[in-house]
């Protein structure tokens, strides 16, 4: 059951500048509707008030003259009265723990100027949740509680956000500006708050992040259902919700894309330290190598994005046939609308996050599925991306087979998968039904041809590294070499020395060696050990998820380790008699996602480069094409389908639209 947690004034009074107490306590309209409609949505509810003193009601609150008339202010009476043991009994807010709970709400009411302005208990509450990432509600004079908050080092955790309150203008109107001591809208300026107001009593409510105000009375009802809207799992509710803030044009604008994409920068950079924990607990990767591949290449992705997003928006003209002049034509990129990222574990923080940046950068709205496998990753990617981005056009649904098949029911505008190929086909499959198109990136056995006459040892090193990198588990990895002629033998030792220079005589205490992702997948492992002749490697530990960089040669084409994708630390050596027999080798398989070669010659380049197949094809290197800004990245047949990177995420995000101006008369 969803939990929601109500921070209500103890206070009884307001006391005025010239030293008088003005009766006060909650507004009735302010708890009562949002209590109602919470508890209509199934949350258990807790009120807690400083000290844990009785919630008093002010009684002015409860007449008919405001509330509309008399009926609807005995309704709000009547409800109250049966939430009335609540209100007498509270929970004390020192005593509350806010990560007990979904989401945080605080009803308004002058009574929070008095007490929870300066309640260091609430402060906690409020600095807690709004880290967490989880959503926090405010509304009328409730905001006044944030000024109690801070971090630390003394910092006021709201600076920046944009909120609303009870304003100066409403406080006017209802005659208490004047003996108030302060105003709220003053003081959350002051700190530094980018305050919205609308007319005075208009129903106004405002979200940033995890934070969502509402101006006055009349808006605790549109808050609370908008809260409601933004704690919700169910795939349904949050696609409508995304949808929703779609259709409003808000992505649209080049300068939310960009505020987006810096919030997301934010992100990596001032929570870099919880992603690298998380890596290392789901994938053992150690700390610069996780910072290089995941943190650091999605920098460098969304930093390429942001330098040149204005110039790739631009609308981009194009030539007109002569029986249509005069006329104008050009092509502009759109917006798709709400995209799908399905998340894979191997690099589960890269994978989410660089589609994202395209995703923004083309003005779409995005709901982000983690990989399950990587939990520790997932956790902080759901906590974390609320926190800082755009809450009501961001959101993040965590969860196993269920949850993602529930997510393939709805209908989105595009489904980013990165994973392997018999799920791309159940994902192909559900966005048939709804016409929905889709990028695929899956892998596959990705060759590195090596010909004789290159620095082996040099050669060496660079496979060992691209290949046992993340324990092999990366979609580019090399997965089998192919030796033409007698480089096969002369190999094997210089990959046996390249293990050893990388991660020691041991490589299980390594501290830069990473560990398979779980124990299936470990066993999958080891059953493919089981042909060829082994060249190093081979131990394992099951129970710490440790296989050794294992090297294998004379492996039969037939043999189980070169039917599959290997995606991990085994690496097959497959001799062949020419290029010849290595084109034709890698032409009788699946077309791979990256193709690998090691040559001095041009002609084998331009060989492979004209009869072969591939994703991508890299001479010299490993891995590194992905790093390469204005490259595409993506698969051919089996290895995917689709491109991104760069502009690339923005054709892919985007849908060219062709438009014609022909002047009339």
């Amino acid at each position: 059951m969803t939990a929601a947690l109500f921070v209500v004034t103890g206070a009884t009074h307001w006391t005025l500048a010239d030293g008088t107490a003005h009766p006060t306590g909650y507004w009735a309209e302010e708890l009562a509707e949002p209590h109602r409609i919470f508890r209509a949505a199934g949350f258990e509810i807790t009120i807690a008030t400083p000290g844990g003193v009785p919630a008093t009601v002010d009684r002015a609150s409860l007449a008919p003259e405001a509330n509309g008339g008399a009926e609807q202010a005995g309704r709000i009476t009547a409800y109250l009265d049966s939430i009335g043991a609540e209100l007498d009994h509270p929970a004390d807010l020192a005593a509350v723990d806010p990560d007990a709970f979904d989401l945080v709400f605080y009803p308004g009411g002058h009574g929070p100027m008095e007490d929870l302005a300066v309640d260091a208990d609430s402060g906690r509450i409020l600095t807690r949740t709004l880290d967490s990432g989880r959503p926090l509600g405010v509304v009328c004079h409730a905001p006044a509680a944030l000024l109690a908050a801070r971090r630390e080092d003394g910092e006021w955790p709201f600076a920046g956000y944009r909120m609303t309150a009870f304003t100066n203008a409403e406080e006017h109107a209802v005659g208490l500006a004047a003996g108030a001591r302060w105003l709220v809208q003053d003081r959350l300026t002051e700190l530094g708050a980018d305050f919205a107001e609308a007319e005075p009593f208009t129903p106004h409510t405002v979200v940033d992040r995890n934070l969502y105000t509402g101006q006055n009375p009349g808006s605790s009802a549109e808050l609370a259902h908008t809260l409601v809207r933004a704690v919700s799992t169910d795939p349904a509710t949050v696609v409508a919700r995304l949808r929703g803030s779609f259709d409003t044009g808000r992505t649209r604008p080049l300068a939310w894309r960009l505020a987006q994409l810096q919030a997301l920068r934010a992100l990596l950079t001032e929570q870099s330290e919880v992603f690298l924990a998380a890596l290392h607990a789901d994938l053992g990767k150690n700390a610069k190598e996780a910072y290089r591949a995941e943190v650091g290449f999605t920098l460098n992705e969304l930093d390429h994005t942001v330098a040149n997003l204005e110039e790739w928006l631009t609308p981009r003209p194009a030539a007109v046939p002569a029986p249509f002049l005069p006329a104008e034509a050009r092509v502009v990129r759109d917006p798709l609308g709400v995209v799908l990222v399905i998340a894979p574990w191997n690099y589960p923080l890269q994978l989410a996050l660089a589609p994202v940046v395209g995703a923004l950068a083309a003005g779409n709205t995005v709901l982000v599925k983690p990989s399950e496998l990587a939990p520790a990753t997932s956790a902080a990617l759901a906590r974390l991306i609320p926190r800082y981005l755009d809450r009501e056009s961001v959101a993040v649904l965590e969860g196993a087979v269920e949850e993602t098949t529930a997510l393939l029911g709805q209908r989105f505008d595009h489904i980013f998968y990165t994973g392997n190929g018999t799920v791309g086909r159940i994902v192909m499959a559900a966005a048939a039904k709804h016409l929905t198109p889709v990028t695929l990136e899956l892998g596959g056995k990705s060759p590195v041809v090596v010909e004789p006459g290159v620095d082996l040892a040099h050669t060496a090193r660079l496979i060992a590294r691209g290949k046992f990198q993340n324990a092999g588990q990366t979609c580019v990895a090399p997965d089998y070499v192919l030796a033409i002629g007698d480089t096969a033998a002369a190999l094997e030792p210089e990959l046996v020395t390249a293990v050893h220079e990388l991660y020691g005589e041991d490589p299980a205490a390594s501290p830069v060696y990473g560990r398979v992702v779980n124990e299936r997948h470990h066993d999958r492992l080891t059953a493919l050990l089981g042909d060829g002749r082994l060249v190093t490697g081979g131990e394992g530990d099951r129970d710490r998820r440790y296989l050794a960089p294992t090297v294998l040669a004379d492996v039969s084409p037939e043999a189980p380790v070169m039917r599959e994708e290997i995606f991990g630390p085994v690496l097959p050596i497959i001799q062949v008699p020419d290029l010849d027999a290595a084109i034709a080798f890698i032409n009788e398989r699946d077309k791979p996602l990256a193709l690998y070669a090691f040559t001095g010659s041009e002609r084998t380049k331009q060989r492979l480069a004209r009869e072969t197949s591939s994703g991508g094809l890299v001479f010299g290197l490993l891995l590194s094409h992905l790093a390469v800004p204005e490259l595409p990245f993506g698969g051919v047949g089996e290895s995917g389908m689709g491109r991104y990177h760069g502009e690339y995420s923005l054709d892919t995000f985007s849908h060219a639209k062709a438009v014609l101006d022909k002047p009339l008369g």
